[in-house]
């Protein structure tokens, strides 16, 4: 069992770099897919929804963004990231 957690945590972390190169690289749409497949091995991965908020405010869909972010409060209530970008998002209303 402890063999499956640690490739699973290993596949986390590569996941994780991967969907950080393509944000710095400023490739948005690679950078909202791999957060989501973080998201659907990783529910509960508040970072991912993070990362995918911020991509999704790239490519102007802010619903979706507000979506994200809203997800990543629901799972840490104290979550500066996702509090102020939500705040950001509510002001091109």
């Amino acid at each position: 069992m402890s063999y499956l957690n640690e490739d699973k945590g290993r596949l986390r972390r590569l996941a994780t770099k991967e969907a950080i190169a393509l944000s710095m690289q400023s490739r948005w749409q690679e950078a909202a897919i791999a957060n989501r497949q973080i998201i659907e091995s990783f529910p509960t991965d508040v970072d991912a929804y993070n990362r995918l908020g911020r991509a999704l405010m790239e490519l102007g869909k802010f619903a979706e963004a507000r979506e994200a972010y809203s997800r990543a409060l629901e799972l840490d209530s104290h979550n500066t990231i996702a509090r102020k970008n939500l705040e950001r998002l509510s002001l091109l209303r």
